[in-house]
């Protein structure tokens, strides 16, 4: 298959993704913020959710607040 029909298929989303500044390698984070959404609606605080998710994915604090926050923003 050439990239030009992979673009065509995904073309509208890909669209909305552009628009609204989302990086398509973000994917990789979904369960991640999931998991952030859930020990928070259990009572967590923020700091300790950060560094235990740190901790689980491997990376640094920074880096996962980075990632929380941009999968946490509204959108257009």
């Amino acid at each position: 298959m050439k990239v030009v029909k992979i673009l065509e298929m995904g073309r509208e989303m890909l669209k909305l993704l552009s628009e609204n500044e989302v990086r398509i390698g973000d994917w990789k984070y979904v369960k991640m913020y999931e998991e952030y959404q859930r020990m928070r609606e259990n009572g967590l605080k923020y700091r300790a959710v950060i560094a235990e998710l740190a901790l689980c994915y491997s990376m640094s604090r920074s880096k996962v607040e980075r990632i929380i926050q941009r999968l946490g923003r509204d959108v257009k």
